[in-house]
């Protein structure tokens, strides 16, 4: 016991203790979390952020979309597409905001304005991530657009996928071969 107690004296002196992170650099760190698939380290790192007083405009604008990305992975369509909503007002040329905002959108069971928005976006080659490829993909299928769905559903396996699995990859190509049209 007492060498447990003086392990956690010296991991926890100042000799082992991380650098304090500037408000700059944790927003970086909390965005490659989120790009990476780091979901815990990026809630924390805007958990702390969002208790920071006299942020800056921008700095409170990513923050504002952190959070928003947090809540889309976490389900939370609804406060997600709120704090998407304002981003995507100020910021319309903004394909990314504009992406999440879709998948929120959708979560939030508005699919004919994501499926429009997607449909956009996608025309442009503006999707940067699987998951609004899966998303789009779905909505298509649901309107029996199949071709469209299965050559998405194909494109959101060449893209980062947040919360990437192996149901998920199987569920995906499983969705493809139904879509695919039967040899005789």
């Amino acid at each position: 016991m007492r060498n447990i107690v003086l392990l956690g004296l010296l991991f926890s002196s100042p000799l082992f203790a991380k650098e304090p992170l500037t408000v700059e650099a944790a927003i970086d760190d909390a965005e490659k979390a989120l790009d990476s698939g780091r979901i815990g380290d990026a809630i924390n790192e805007s958990e702390k952020l969002q208790r920071t007083h006299g942020l800056k405009k921008e700095e409170q604008s990513r923050l504002e979309v952190i959070v928003a990305r947090c809540k889309l992975v976490l389900g939370k369509y609804a406060e997600s597409e709120k704090l998407l909503a304002k981003r995507v007002k100020q910021s319309p040329d903004d394909t990314r905001v504009a992406e999440w905002y879709a998948r929120a959108l959708d979560g939030n069971g508005k699919g004919d304005a994501a499926l429009a928005l997607l449909t956009d976006l996608a025309k442009k080659d503006a999707l940067q991530e699987g998951d609004s490829y899966w998303a789009l993909a779905q909505l298509e299928r649901k309107k029996g657009e199949n071709d469209a769905a299965r050559g998405h559903a194909t494109k959101a396996l060449e893209k980062p996928i947040v919360l990437q699995s192996d149901e998920l990859d199987h569920e995906i190509h499983k969705f493809i071969d139904e879509l695919s049209p039967k040899k005789k």
